[in-house]
């Protein structure tokens, strides 16, 4: 009897030791709160499915919706091994939220497409500002025609590629598209360094005319002494530029070189900014699985 009573002990013990981690677990989930690290682009692959090539162009994509969008959206892409124990809906719904997909504007249409790799399910979170443009049936529509059947032949590049360029193609359609606005005309990088190179020329010539002149100088008589030539100094100064003007002809092609290298460095900057603060999402969106 005492043998089987420190056994039901024990089994009671252990479900009070899980139901305790159980608990705390649920404590510190938050459906506004990411269980995800922050957001390091709009394409966060923590598996590795997704190849460099297809996930830069997505980036590119993607930047490009958001900045020639009006009102702007922003679509992000997660995709993970598995949400565990969590629903993909309340999982992808927290991250969705707690990464503050979407501008903090009143009107700030955004999504996210989420992927478990292991649990072989996605799903689609639609913020209430874009449910107009993506209901949820047309979202769920799109999944299956486009992200289902590469998913099922293991392209989970190409599915999610074609169905963010299909949810594009939606967005677009609706008439979501920025007025043009007229940039101010940008002066030319080029130009200055053009100038720049043109003096280069110029003294070059210069220094060349100087060492031929030297050169004739120290032919003539030592009374010849209207020849400007032998001067710089003494009669031996047209010899020292003669065998300086390669290292001068060498260290101005050398500066202009730089300085046109500097100029072309310049660019706008890709580091990633972070999403706009938003994360006004209503549960809305669809998913399923492969």
């Amino acid at each position: 009897m005492r043998t089987t009573a420190r056994f039901f002990g024990l089994i009671v013990l252990t479900a009070a030791l899980a139901a305790a981690v159980s608990a705390q677990g649920d404590a510190n989930w938050s459906i506004s709160k990411s269980p995800l690290p922050p957001p390091t682009g709009f394409v966060n692959d923590y598996v590795g499915v997704i190849d460099a090539a297809t996930k830069q162009q997505l980036e590119d994509k993607l930047r490009n919706l958001r900045d020639t969008t009006n009102p702007s959206v922003e679509i992000a892409v997660a995709v993970v091994k598995t949400t565990g124990e969590r629903p993909i809906f309340d999982y992808s719904l927290a991250v969705a939220r707690g990464w503050g997909i979407g501008s903090k504007a009143d009107d700030n249409p955004s999504a996210l497409l989420f992927v478990a790799i292991d649990d072989r399910k996605y799903f689609t979170q639609v913020s209430k500002d874009l449910e107009d443009e993506l209901p949820d049936g047309v979202v769920g529509s799109l999944q299956r025609q486009y992200l289902v059947p590469e998913f099922r032949k293991g392209n989970y590049g190409k599915g999610i590629s074609d169905t963010i360029d299909a949810y594009i193609a939606v967005i677009r359609g609706e008439g979501n598209v920025a007025a043009p606005t007229k940039q101010p005309a940008a002066s030319d990088p080029t130009e200055g360094d053009g100038f720049y190179f043109f003096f280069c020329c110029v003294f070059v010539i210069f220094i060349v005319i100087v060492a031929i002149s030297s050169a004739f100088g120290r032919r003539k008589s030592k009374d010849d002494h209207d020849r400007w030539g032998g001067g710089f100094g003494s009669s031996g100064g047209g010899s020292g530029v003669s065998d300086a003007l390669p290292w001068i002809i060498g260290g101005i092609i050398s500066a202009a070189s730089d300085s046109s290298s500097s100029s072309s460095d310049w660019g706008g900057s890709s580091d990633w900014g972070g999403f706009g603060g938003g994360g006004d999402f209503g549960g809305g969106g669809a998913g399923g699985g492969w």
